[in-house]
């Protein structure tokens, strides 16, 4: 069976919410099948992600945001040629904030430039809520959205959210994160993979190329199932 090595982007840096579940889930349904699957933390220097089948990056503080900008910079070419060569990238939460243009909080701040976005740090409040999302394929996402992010210039995005529907990119309209190749980018937090076990095994089936398809009986398949229910009744109820 093959190795698999996944890149995490700063699991101390940006750590809240749990975000480390997201590898987690992955890893076990993985070697679940009997791949070997190597995780490389990095926090310092120069990432290699020559080898990488995968690069996560989850959520941090807003000042942590910053400082993730700081210190990838110097790598952003390398960043560059990753995503445009076809890695699998999954960006959670207020990270996103990190691959577009700029950051405006205080003052602007240039981030990674990989994107023409703009991220505003809302300063006096957050935006947050749970959320039921649809992708352009009509499955449908469960999640929870807490950030201080507003993005201008988003492209390709993701998801329409039908769910409190005002937590989108810009805080205005349903449409969230956003795509590019095989680059994932999302404000949902949960860890989404573990909420969302299609999303998962559709993950696990792009990284190696053998089907995995999601269990009914298992316990992520009827967690979502009471999650999907609980939102749609919801949603049904604004109506």
């Amino acid at each position: 069976m093959k190795t698999l090595n996944i890149i995490h982007l700063f699991p101390k840096l940006l750590s809240l919410y749990g975000e480390y579940g997201n590898l987690a889930v992955l890893k076990l349904t993985l070697e679940g099948r009997g791949y070997t699957v190597t995780i490389h933390p990095y926090e310092m220097g120069e990432p290699d992600l020559s080898q990488a089948d995968l690069v996560y990056m989850g959520s941090g503080t807003e000042d942590n945001l910053l400082e993730a900008v700081r210190r990838l910079m110097p790598h952003k070419e390398a960043i560059r040629e990753s995503i445009e060569k076809g890695t699998h990238w999954l960006v959670t939460g207020n990270a996103p904030a990190i691959l577009g243009a700029a950051i405006e909080a205080k003052q602007t701040l240039p981030a990674l430039g990989l994107f023409p976005y703009t991220t505003k740090l809302n300063l006096t409040g957050r935006y947050l809520g749970d959320v039921l999302a649809k992708d352009k394929a009509g499955n449908t996402y469960v999640g929870f959205i807490n950030t201080a992010n507003a993005y201008t210039g988003m492209e390709n995005p993701w998801l329409e959210l039908q769910l409190n529907p005002k937590l989108g990119n810009d805080k205005a309209s349903p449409s969230e994160g956003m795509t590019h190749r095989n680059l994932t980018a999302t404000q949902l937090i949960g860890p989404i993979l573990a909420k969302n076990p299609h999303l998962l095994y559709d993950l696990c089936t792009r990284l190696t190329g053998e089907e995995f398809a999601p269990e009914p009986q298992s316990n992520l398949c009827k967690a979502y199932e009471i999650c999907l229910a609980q939102l749609q009744n919801r949603l049904n109820a604004q109506s």
